[in-house]
């Protein structure tokens, strides 16, 4: 994952050189293989390169094709092929020695800002436009990569990196009190608002934004939503839905293996698995060339899963060579590292070797971690309707007696129910209200309402929504982005391509019939049925379950003593039973975040 900087001087005085120098150099660990700079009057542009495609070993960036706009990003195209055939461009272009960010410039020169109209991929960028005095900002559909921007007085700051904004001189390091709170709230995968970060005057750009500073002025616009109007695919084969995802999908992995090795997190679920199944196909001989390897997390003995046996089923079949990594033997929340927000990694170790281990194989990594978020299943009765009667009778016994259980039609009447005789709020969160914030700020922010909003469900919520919508909350409310994830600079990890995000691959699943190909992610079970083993497509989905209350158990804190920092945000006396591990599972899961955020505090 490469990093950039941009920096814009509102009023007109020249970019600081050296200061371009220094954030450029602060990128170093993102990319340690070239860095570099532009800057022409109150503009600068700096680039930090991670060679992470074929394609890198001709990138420089910043980068222009006509001397007037300039370039620097992280950024990743898929299907550029397709994309070169709607640039019709006059000379002809070799994809083999064309890096992405060169693509996107034909993109902007041919479209200007509607270039987002047609770029898929994962990607965030600053281009700067010489002609129109104007900076324009970008980040993909998904968010998978990050992008930060400030105005303090006269600047603005853009980068991949947190790092790397906090090194500007302007940029103060107030904390982002709101942000503090939501975290010991909803912890770190819930934010109420998604542009916010940890410090005051730093901001991201969310997923499928755009940012453009023209005359002074910033405008942020979103660029792209899920589709409301994709027709409902109808074959009459069961065996052409079949072929047609598998098309898709292939199509979604391969443009993520443009490498000479690539690694992948294997859990040995049928998500990781269907990942690997299509990866192992594509041979020398076909289009890409590359070293595979897996590597798995397991716990042996202090939270026992059976990762190791399913993944040593995946690996023999396809003959890929899996690593296991022994998750055991590392601590709760030990070593200490300094994240961009306070997360809840409860090994940071294990995340360490993780990334440095897949380093050792390849610089990219594929996951299929937004697998359960794209095959969620939500039935949907007008979809339903479309559909023959008998055949959908039919269809449900067939999965009943498939997968033990009766396929809900999704009339919302159980949740409207619930909500009417007023016991729905009992069961709409399994996670209670935090007991020890300090009531002040509680008071202040809100603390409890939005606690309220997140969770209790609204007869609107109870009502049958269409399918898009439903997708939309499963896909575009977590944060995807890995890239972004310590504050340090002084660590090279390597970069998450899910093909789960895949945007040909979401308008696929959002045209799919939810009954029966959604249920129990039945089009993925059939259509790997023939490449993976049985017991892989029979598999059950396993959630970790009480890891927190083990981790807990097997550190056995002592008294804990807050720093004076984190007794701003919780109280103190309520904060003692925090470190008492309660045998609840999910109160364990939430005690533990004041333990996260004052060692995140501690390290600022």
């Amino acid at each position: 994952m490469s990093g950039f900087v941009a920096i814009v001087n509102t009023r007109g005085a020249p970019v600081d050189r050296n200061l371009l120098d220094a954030l450029t150099a602060s990128l170093r660990c993102r990319g340690p293989d070239r860095q570099q700079v532009w800057a022409e009057g109150p503009v600068g542009l700096g680039h930090a390169l991670f060679r992470t495609t074929l394609e890198a070993q001709y990138e420089h960036q910043p980068a222009s094709i006509d001397g007037r706009v300039w370039i620097t990003g992280c950024i990743r195209v898929d299907a550029r092929r397709e994309l070169v055939e709607k640039l019709r461009l006059g000379a002809p272009l070799s994809l083999e020695n064309t890096p992405d960010s060169e693509l996107v410039l034909h993109a902007y020169h041919a479209w200007g800002e509607r270039c987002l109209d047609h770029l898929l991929g994962d990607f965030a960028f600053a281009l700067w436009d010489g002609r129109k005095q104007r900076l324009f900002c970008a980040r993909d559909r998904f968010g998978m990569r990050q992008l930060y921007h400030a105005r303090v007085g006269d600047h603005c700051i853009i980068s991949n990196s947190l790092h790397c904004m906090r090194q500007h001189p302007a940029i103060s390091d107030d904390l982002n009190d709101q942000a503090m709170m939501d975290f010991l709230v909803l912890g770190d995968h819930v934010w109420m608002d998604k542009t916010q970060t940890v410090f005051k005057e730093v901001n991201t750009l969310s997923p499928a934004h755009q940012l453009i500073l023209t005359g002074g002025r910033t405008t942020i616009r979103r660029y792209w939503d899920l589709p409301t109007d994709v027709p409902l695919l109808r074959y009459r084969r069961e065996e052409e839905y079949l072929e047609h995802f598998r098309s898709v999908f292939r199509q979604a992995v391969e443009d993520r293996l443009r490498c000479n090795d690539v690694v992948i997190s294997m859990s040995g679920g049928t998500d990781s698995s269907a990942i690997a199944a299509v990866v192992s196909k594509i041979r020398p001989g076909e289009s890409l060339k590359f070293g595979l390897h897996a590597i798995t997390v397991v716990y042996d003995k202090l939270h026992p899963c059976r990762e190791r046996f399913y993944s040593s089923l995946v690996g023999e079949h396809l003959a890929v060579p899996v690593q296991y990594i022994v998750a055991d033997q590392y601590p709760l929340l030990a070593p200490s590292v300094q994240w961009t927000r306070p997360l809840q990694i409860y090994q940071p170790g294990l995340w360490l070797d993780l990334g440095q281990q897949t380093l050792q194989y390849a610089p990219v990594i594929l996951t299929g971690s937004a697998g359960d978020n794209l095959l969620h299943y939500s039935p949907v009765l007008p979809t339903m309707a479309e559909a023959n009667p008998l055949q959908t009778m039919r269809q449900i016994l067939q999965l009943k007696v498939r997968y033990g259980k009766m396929p809900g039609l999704g009339t919302g009447l159980k949740a409207r129910l619930r909500i009417l005789t007023g016991t729905a709020a009992k069961r709409s969160s399994i996670y209670p209200y935090s007991p020890w914030l300090d009531r002040d700020l509680e008071q202040q922010y809100g603390m409890r309402d939005r606690w309220n909003a997140h969770w209790t469900p609204t007869l609107n919520d109870a009502n049958a929504q269409p399918r898009h919508t439903q997708l939309s909350a499963s896909l575009m409310s977590p944060n995807w982005n890995t890239d972004d994830l310590e504050m340090s600079g002084d660590l090279t990890t390597p970069e998450e391509r899910d093909p789960y995000l895949d945007l040909r691959l979401v308008e696929f699943v959002l045209s799919l019939p939810p009954m029966p190909w959604l249920y129990q992610k039945h089009i993925l079970r059939q259509s790997m049925s023939s490449l993976l083993p049985k017991a892989i497509i029979e598999r059950p989905k396993q959630p970790l379950g009480t890891l927190a209350s083990s981790l807990i158990e097997q550190a056995r804190f002592g008294e804990y003593r807050p720093s004076k920092a984190l007794l701003k945000y919780v109280d103190a006396k309520a904060f003692r039973k925090a470190t008492a591990g309660s045998g609840n599972p999910y109160l364990d899961y939430l005690n533990l975040r004041p333990l996260i955020l004052d060692q995140w505090l501690q390290m600022l």
